[in-house]
């Protein structure tokens, strides 16, 4: 295979900081060199480099630091500056790119170098160095493999976004923070890190590890991370595990209280659920964070109680999914994976290379690989009904609507709707009939006024269902339009109850007569505030 690379990067690790532990490599690369780049000159080899090397040039990207607009461009500039002078340079040449510690842990400026460099045909070579790891460990009397360190990079972790945060950092875990190397990156670490960790949670700064007369190791709680000027371009940043109850705003956290609530030592209601006995929790929880949702009116209390609400609700998905790993039926990672891959799946304009026009477009595509879904799955998709898709649990009014939406769309609908007005008519008149048949028929045996019949159950069912139809037909939600309703009811009968409570009126004891009045009176102050 011919090779395309046309130029070269090497980059050497300087270690720790002691000159001593500089790599029998690292050091004959640079002793021999003629210029050097480094991420930073604020590093004891690069002093005692220049001790021994006056005449190397040396350069650095420590002005980025500072004048960069932020961090999450900071280490793409540098490796796009290294890219654009290693082009640049005559063939057979080569730039050298030094960069504290070993240059493949913690370095992010040599992660996002290697991959940009090979899509550019420029070769990278890597000298490695004792890393910043060994003597902050020691320092800190830890065994990364015994405790599942985590390694983190303070400018890569800022360009998260807080959501993101959840996935890269395990706080149950303990985690070192490496390049914590001003007061400003301390301080954005510090806002970063109170999103899963409590603010008064004691973590520990390692200065200068490793480095006889300037090794300074220092507990502080987190809300001080940024109270003074003490972190350098050799500070790391060391977060011990928090107990798993401790870990409330991560998703460990709660997996781990659920999976305690139902073990043998649990709570003996949590343990005695099924799915079948947490089904009418799941509704109830989705219908509160709908009531949530309506409620919200930009105040933080409505933020609150919408985050509260929905809080219940992911509880009922890791309730159930704790039910499913104890009868070995599926796990938590299961569920994570079917959603992921389907959003993925059905999003091939944002994950793929498919093009959309608009949303309308995006929800024909939907349509087209929910079928195609259904073929990988051996469905038998061409004899499947036009009714596919509609819970059968969902409300029922909601259900009325639906139905009547996808029976349209294949052409069963009123082409007017003063003929559907008219089926609900209809509809209405034949409830009536069979509620007539049943109070006649009671009349005549001179018996007590008997339950409705299935008859009557059945017409007022059409009855709903023609009203949903129509609804439908015009373009109005039923289920929204019954909301409505029923939140004027609510309002209507609670200025009632108020109004009898203003008079000294016992409801009751009211008549009639008495109701309609307060009710009339009732509607037309409602009508006034409207």
């Amino acid at each position: 295979m011919m090779d395309t690379t046309t130029s070269a990067i090497t980059v050497v690790g300087l270690g720790p900081g002691r000159w001593d532990d500089l790599t029998v490599e690292a050091f004959e690369t640079l002793m021999a060199a003629q210029r050097l780049i480094c991420r930073t000159t604020r590093h004891p080899t690069v002093d005692a480099l220049r001790e021994r090397r006056p005449d190397l040039v040396i350069e650095s990207f420590d002005d980025l630091y500072e004048t960069t607009p932020s961090f999450a461009e900071l280490y793409p500039t540098m490796a796009r500056t290294l890219l654009e002078r290693a082009a640049a340079l005559p063939a057979g040449e080569s730039l050298l790119y030094a960069t504290p510690g070993h240059p493949l842990m913690g370095e992010e400026s040599v992660r996002i170098l290697r991959q940009q460099a090979e899509a550019q045909g420029v070769a990278v070579r890597v000298i490695g160095g004792l890393s910043f790891v060994e003597p902050v460990c020691a320092a800190l009397d830890l065994n990364p493999l015994e405790r599942d360190l985590q390694l983190l990079d303070a400018t890569a972790l800022l360009s998260l976004p807080a959501e993101a945060l959840m996935g890269a950092l395990l706080p149950t875990k303990p985690a070192l923070i490496a390049q914590v190397y001003n007061r400003r990156l301390a301080s954005g670490v510090k806002l970063a890190l109170s999103e899963l960790y409590p603010e008064d949670w004691e973590v520990t700064l390692a200065h200068s590890a490793g480095l006889p007369g300037s090794e300074r190791i220092r507990r502080i709680p987190l809300y001080e991370l940024d109270r003074d000027d003490s972190p350098d371009h050799l500070t790391t940043l060391y977060l011990p595990p928090l107990p798993p109850l401790a870990a409330t705003r991560s998703p460990e956290g709660l997996r781990y209280i659920v999976m305690r609530l139902r073990a043998p030592d649990g709570c003996p209601w949590d343990r005695e659920q099924t799915h079948q006995s947490l089904r009418r929790y799941v509704l109830e929880e989705a219908y509160e964070v709908a009531e949530a949702i309506d409620e919200l009116d930009g105040t933080p209390e409505s933020a609150d109680k919408l985050a509260d609400e929905l809080g219940d609700l992911l509880l009922q998905v890791y309730l159930h999914a704790e039910v499913a790993n104890q009868e070995d039926a599926f796990h938590l990672g299961d569920v994570y994976q079917f959603v992921s891959e389907k959003l993925i799946r059905r999003h091939p304009h944002v994950f793929g290379d498919a093009v959309v026009r608009d949303s309308e477009h995006v929800l024909r595509n939907w349509d087209v690989i929910k079928r195609q879904e259904r073929i990988a799955r051996g469905e038998a998709v061409a004899q499947e009904s036009a009714l596919r898709g509609i819970p059968r649990s969902a409300p029922a009014l909601y259900q009325a609507y639906e139905l009547s939406k996808k029976a349209g769309k294949v052409g069963f609908r009123f082409s007017e709707p003063d003929d559907a007005l008219r089926k609900v008519v209809e509809e209405a008149r034949e409830f009536a009939e069979a509620m007539q048949a049943r109070q006649a028929a009671t009349a005549a045996q001179g018996a007590a006024d008997e339950e409705p019949t299935s008859e009557e159950r059945a017409e007022l069912g059409d009855a709903l269902f023609a009203l949903a139809a129509l609804a439908q037909g015009l373009g109005i939600r039923a289920e929204d339009a019954l909301e409505q309703a029923n939140a004027r009811f609510r309002q209507r009968f609670e200025m009632v109850e108020a109004l009898a409570r203003a008079r000294g009126q016992a409801l009751d004891t009211l008549d009639s007569a008495g109701w309609l009045a307060l009710w009339a009176e009732a509607k037309a102050a409602q009508r006034a505030e409207a």
